[in-house]
């Protein structure tokens, strides 16, 4: 489904959000411009917006023609909806042609789960079971020339290829067809003996509604001229004259006729050097009007060949008839207002939340959702429609929230943030916070209560430990301010054995309490005594106000009786903060107990490593490890495991995110582990 995109969670998201806490390596080596940048690639490959891609550097047609199929693949989206990202700034390298930077994705394993798929279902289902420990990685080289600071990706198909055309190619060959076409490469049937070779008489295709047919001019400049033509069953068709002397591609960035924003299209039509062709922003109409009022929006021209030549043809409020009505007024409750963008909440339907969003510019205004609470109760992990609002348009954006929404619930108060792109804007991204608002007043609220031990509490958040699942610890988090804000787990231990690879980041709106599972295997059989870690506390619209807190195994009851843990396997270094022992080689990796010695949550990371004097491929460790406990890491590559394992020569970078640790590193060479 066009544009259904779920936000970057874990390190992705604080590579964004957390600025001086970014979550990518040693952030303080990366220039912010390119920081930026690869965040902007990267959001846009996992979100698969062809649109958004266009716009950080250069992509040929093909490259752009898959990221659309991806998009519209269901089982690719799955995947995609899991994935998460690293950017590795140590291995960033500057010469005069340009940047580069290797960036990790970690992401379910597709193909295992495809191995065992008959169908489409199947695998979707096989994805979402599918644990953390079990995905895989795809490294990434990111190719950068920077003008003035402005980083342009040069390398874009070769990024393309190398995150989809593996085993999400395969899944998108498998179920990304179109329904109903019958496969090229499926053997003709064979004839039975009842065949009967006379021809069965096609059936007359009903004729296509259609509005009337006009030719009024759009845009113009000296390059192209853009003519709204039709509205029909097939989209919204417009002629270009394209006077340049190369050919153009056109693609629709917004659109929006009788001031009603379409919001689910697919358009990219060429036109040769020189002369006119017919484009169509391919969509659907509930009911095709029989005339057209106005149309507003933005059509991108594209050279593919020259991308210097690429830019956006916006057309605001044009109008083809007027003897048509205009848009009707907005409907809901109005929960926010600024020169850029209105929002009103309408219902809650059996889909999620809906809203009306309102763009009063002459430019595209982009909303999202990034945080709702419902009568107090913060939503799980609200996904969202891409809501490109063209010039002076309207349209509904609808939340998909979890099973934790019940359609027919009164609602008595909500408190929301949307993230609003807008080239009008002198932020350009923005956050738009809607503290508790009243939809309706003879609702009686009740807040609801915070469940569980209070392990941390400041004036802006109160964190508790409820309890464990199979899936790992379940938190409560109550944000106490009047902003969004996100609760991130750096780390986790319970009873002082480290939760490897911990997944919890989450947006909260303000004033909302939150029932959070943070994603890791642990022995839910246990009582828990003690629970440590650390978390980044962050408000996206004030990055300056970021922190980290550190939990130093905070009590849960005492009358747990916790034992101290012991490392397990060869001790290769030890000082005041760490010992490291190496334990195993697995098919996917090498593994190492990490005992932390301090009162912090620890990062560790490789910088390379040799095992029996060979590379084991390309290698990833970037793990953390909470305060006073033993964590057991992985260091993720390809080793051989046909022979046994004698000697590793590893290098580690160890630091905290916060500089409660400052940054050092542990040089290995050739230790015994045989």
């Amino acid at each position: 489904m066009k544009g259904l995109t779920k936000r970057l969670s874990c390190i992705a998201m604080a590579a964004i959000m957390i600025g001086s806490l970014a979550a990518c390596k040693k952030s303080d080596k990366a220039p912010s411009g390119l920081t930026e940048a690869t965040n902007n690639v990267m959001e846009a490959l996992i979100g698969r917006s062809g649109k958004k891609l266009k716009k950080t550097g250069d992509f040929s047609e093909g490259s752009l023609m898959t990221i659309d199929l991806m998009s519209d693949c269901d089982a690719v989206s799955a995947v995609m909806d899991k994935a998460t990202f690293e950017m590795d700034a140590d291995s960033i390298k500057e010469t005069k042609k340009g940047t580069s930077v290797k960036v990790v994705v970690t992401l379910p394993d597709a193909g295992a789960a495809l191995e065992d798929a008959e169908d489409e279902d199947e695998f979707i289902d096989a994805i979402k079971d599918q644990k953390e420990k079990s995905y895989t990685k795809i490294n990434l080289t990111l190719k950068f020339e920077v003008d003035e600071d402005k980083y342009t990706l040069t390398n874009g198909d070769d990024v393309v290829s190398d995150l989809f055309g593996g085993d999400l190619g395969e899944v998108n060959a498998a179920f990304g067809k179109i329904k109903g076409l019958p496969d090229p490469t499926d053997e003709p049937p064979t004839p039975s003996d009842d065949f009967d070779p006379t021809p069965t008489p096609r059936p007359t295709d009903p004729p296509k509604a259609s509005s009337d047919v006009y030719d009024v001019i759009v845009y113009q400049d000296d390059k192209t001229v853009i003519h709204f033509n039709k509205v029909d069953s097939d989209g919204v068709h417009f002629t270009v004259d394209n006077l340049a002397a190369y050919e153009v591609t056109v693609q629709c960035d917004s659109l929006a006729i009788d001031g009603i924003s379409i919001l689910d299209y697919i358009m990219s039509d060429k036109v040769a050097a020189g002369t006119s062709a017919e484009v169509v922003t391919k969509c659907e109409f509930a009911e095709v009007p029989q005339k057209i009022g106005t149309v507003s929006g933005q059509l991108n021209i594209v050279d593919f060949d020259d991308y210097s030549n690429t830019y956006p043809a916006l057309f605001d409020t044009t109008v083809i008839d007027s003897s048509v009505a205009p848009a009707p007024a907005p409907t809901g409750t109005l929960l926010y207002s600024d020169d850029y963008l209105q929002v009103y909440f309408k219902e809650l339907t059996g889909d999620g939340a809906v809203f009306e969003m309102v763009n009063p510019t002459a430019q595209d205004v982009e909303p999202r959702i990034t945080a709702l609470a419902i009568n107090g109760r913060n939503i799980t992990d609200p996904t969202w429609y891409d809501c490109e609002l063209a010039p002076h348009s309207m349209g509904n954006l609808v939340t998909i929230q979890d099973d934790s929404i019940d359609p027919s619930e009164a609602v008595g108060t909500i408190s929301a943030q949307f993230e609003v792109n807008n080239d009008v804007s002198q932020y350009n991204t923005y956050y738009a916070t809607v503290n508790t608002t009243v939809i309706d007043a003879n609702v009686t609220v009740t807040p609801p209560a915070l469940e569980g031990t209070v392990i941390y509490e400041d004036s802006n958040v109160k964190i508790t430990c409820v309890g464990l699942s199979p899936e790992g610890p379940i938190l409560g988090v109550e944000n106490l301010t009047d902003v969004g804000i996100i609760v991130q787990a750096e780390s986790l231990s319970i009873n002082m054995i480290g939760i490897y690879d911990v997944y919890l980041s989450y947006y909260t709106a303000p004033h909302s309490v939150s029932r959070f599972l943070a994603e890791g295997e642990v022995d839910a059989s246990q009582q828990v005594g003690m629970i440590g870690g650390a978390f980044i506390i962050a408000n996206p619209a004030e990055r300056k106000g970021n922190y980290m807190v550190h939990l130093d195994n905070v009590v849960v009851d005492a009358s747990v009786t916790v034992a101290a843990p012991t490392a397990t396997g060869t001790l290769l270094h030890e000082d005041k903060n760490v010992k490291i022992y190496f334990k195993e080689v697995r098919e996917k990796g090498i593994v190492f107990d990490v005992e932390n010695l301090t009162q912090y949550s620890l990062t560790i990371q490789d910088r390379g490593v040799l095992l029996n004097g060979v590379e084991p491929g390309i290698a990833t460790l970037s793990d953390s490890c909470a305060p006073h406990s033993v964590t057991e890491v992985m260091l993720s590559c390809s080793p051989d495991t046909s022979t046994p394992a004698t000697t590793i020569s590893v290098n580690f970078a160890i630091f905290s995110w916060d500089d409660s640790i400052k940054h050092y590193e542990v040089e290995l060479t050739d230790k015994a582990i045989g």
